[in-house]
């Protein structure tokens, strides 16, 4: 083949592929009744799928929409009350699905009386914590406020009369030995919230003012806000009790000892033992017992029992602590010696009796902690002139305190000596956080827990599996999941609605172009025979009924569409009103730009490629006919 007929028949190719699709176009004008009923048939199928469409896709999105930006339906609200320390929250805080968490504390706690300063009104408020990152305040149109601020609820606002900016005077109370005594604070309005937030009357602070409230009305004092009360004061908790009496003990006395006294378990223990266990040594003809628990602590109570079983007997007590690891360092907690530290406490006048090898200055008890706070350290230790400290680890903590050293040294290498009352107290530590108060002398106890907690879901789809998580700990919450999957349901029901309707209209549209499409092609039989005679290929013809069939699917779909249009912007005016009643709250409240029969742009776009794909498919049956139509059949015709 020359380079010139090539270009002839390249020429031709592109000529037939145009001739096709204007055949097909001239075909359905010049029959355009039928051309008009098959668009119809197929605007009929569409029209009232793209109104069922846009309704699920407005009312839905509206919904969830609303939903999702209301914090409210994202709280997890425990409905029992249970100690929660610091270890859970930070575990549930690391969780994927919490947006949000903070501690709590007891409701009956967390209620004041405030007024706005220079105002008369009074209301009782209860006090919410606060912190960064608290959605509810967040996105209810106010900051999170600090130290100083609050922010009110809308009913709390209006009942005080206050506004942003408003000083206001915040009173607890409680009653000591029959008499009101009364802590005030005053804290600057930040933020009201808007209406949706709550119906209650709510105060939002930070969580520090809300431990504060609860050590005051628990008689505690609150030396930061300058309210008075009493110390949480640490007391000893102790691992056993070593007895020593002069004469050995019965069988009937040594179960005794067990019954009514906190103490489970009872040893027989040697001189020898006695030195590795407690670092010291009593005369050969003592009796030496040991008493302990099988798993828990014990208290000054426990020994105050085992005393008085063993009164008249000339016992002496000596409480016992498992030897303590700590560090003796200076002023600028530069390390001086690590210590391996032991209780010892004995009353001065029975060291003779019980010939005890060591004996401390401090005697059997001390009235006040500063009296406790020496030691006994091991021979060999030189000490440079200057204030001490003893540093006590636990976990990723330490405790550190003030210590004195006593001019004795421990006869013992490597052991130092305390009373056993601050012994006790370190040994309170390793259970319960505790601390040194500098300005009272006193080692203070801190928060055992948190009664509750705030808490909110990332997304209301997190809101079903915190609370089945919380369910397997056998902790009851309260939620808005069932509603949440109320409105997951009917989007899936509602789905299922409409695939299925679409399923049966889109059947019926196949079954129409097919039959009208492959009986268009039997009519045409000759017309097609001589356009086969006159040079089209059949690869040409093959698609003169898809090209029909494309035309007739946009047709419909570009008339459906502009139904779709026209009835949507009827229902959006018309139906709004009720639609909002019956949601029960406003579309225009919600920062979403949505009506309620609305179909995206990317939706649209995909219902046409959608139309397109299969009208060309329906068609594909009539164009295999006309593959099979030969150029003699045209022949024999005529």
């Amino acid at each position: 083949m020359s380079i010139l007929e090539g270009k002839v028949a390249i020429h031709k190719v592109r000529r037939a592929k145009g001739s096709v699709l204007w055949l097909s176009w001239a075909d359905l004008r010049h029959e355009w009744i039928l051309t008009l009923c098959l668009i119809t048939a197929i605007t009929a199928v569409l029209s009232p799928l793209f109104i069922l469409f846009g309704l699920k896709y407005g009312l839905i999105t509206i919904y969830t929409h609303y939903m999702t930006q209301n914090p409210v339906n994202r709280e997890i609200r425990p409905l029992s009350s249970r100690s929660y320390d610091k270890a859970w929250f930070e575990e549930i805080s690391r969780r994927q699905e919490v947006a949000f968490v903070i501690p709590n504390t007891r409701q009956l706690s967390a209620t004041i009386v405030a007024h706005v300063k220079d105002k008369e009104k009074k209301e009782e408020l209860e006090l919410i914590p606060t912190a960064e990152g608290d959605p509810l305040i967040l996105e209810n149109g106010a900051q999170v406020p600090h130290s100083g601020e609050c922010v009110l609820t809308q009913y709390a606002a209006e009942a005080l009369e206050a506004k942003i900016g408003d000083t206001l005077v915040a009173t607890a109370s409680r009653i000591v030995k029959g008499k009101y005594e009364y802590g005030s604070i005053e804290l600057r309005v930040v933020g009201i919230l808007s209406l949706r937030a709550s119906v209650r009357k709510l105060m939002y602070v930070q969580l520090d003012m809300l431990e504060a409230v609860e050590r005051f009305k628990d008689g505690q004092a609150v030396p930061e806000l300058g309210w008075p009360g009493d110390l949480p004061k640490a007391y000893p908790q102790y691992d056993g009790l070593v007895v020593v009496t002069p004469q050995r003990l019965d069988e009937v006395q040594k179960r005794e000892l067990l019954i009514g006294t906190g103490f489970t378990k009872f040893e027989e223990l040697s001189n020898e033992t006695l030195l590795s266990k407690a670092g010291f040594q009593v005369s050969p003809e003592m009796g030496i017992y040991f008493l302990s628990t099988a798993r828990k602590s014990v208290g000054e109570e426990s020994l105050k029992n085992v005393k008085r079983k063993l009164s008249g007997k000339k016992a002496s007590l000596f409480p016992y602590v498992s030897p303590i690891q700590a560090q003796l360092v200076g002023p600028s907690q530069k390390e001086v010696a690590p210590l391996t530290l032991y209780a010892l406490s004995v009353d001065p006048k029975k060291v003779e009796e019980i010939g005890i090898s060591l004996i401390p200055r401090w005697g059997e008890s001390q009235a006040s902690t500063d009296e406790m706070l020496k030691i006994m350290l091991p021979p060999g230790l030189s000490i440079s002139e200057g204030s001490l400290f003893l540093k006590v680890f636990k976990e990723d903590r330490s405790l550190v305190f003030p210590i004195s050293v006593v001019s004795e040294r421990s006869p013992v290498e490597g052991m130092a000596f305390v009373p056993a009352d601050l012994a006790g107290i370190l040994r309170l530590y390793q259970s319960r956080d505790l601390h040194y108060d500098e300005s009272h002398k006193e080692f203070v106890l801190a928060r055992r827990g948190y009664a509750s907690f705030r808490m909110y879901a990332r997304t209301i789809y997190d809101v079903e599996g915190l609370r089945q998580f919380f369910e397997r700990q056998s902790l009851l919450v309260q939620s808005a999941a069932e509603e949440i999957r109320k409105v997951i349901e009917l989007t899936t029901y509602l789905d299922l609605v409409f695939w299925l309707i679409a399923a049966v209209g889109i059947s019926g549209t196949i079954a129409s172009l097919i039959a009208s499409l492959y009986a268009s092609v039997e009519r045409k039989k000759r017309e097609l025979g001589v356009l086969r005679l006159i040079g089209l290929s059949g690869a040409a013809l093959f698609r003169f009924p898809i090209y029909q069939g494309i035309l007739l699917g946009m047709g419909g779909f570009l008339i459906a569409i502009t139904l779709f249009e026209i009835f949507s912007v009827l229902i959006n005016s018309l139906f709004k009103p009720h639609v909002e009643r019956l949601l029960g709250f406003s579309l225009s409240a919600l920062s979403l730009q949505q009506n309620l029969c609305q179909i995206p742009i990317p939706y649209i776009l995909g219902a046409c490629a959608g139309t397109i794909l299969i009208a060309g498919c329906a068609a594909m049956i009539a164009a295999f006919r006309v593959n099979r139509i030969e150029p003699a059949e045209a022949l024999r015709d005529e």
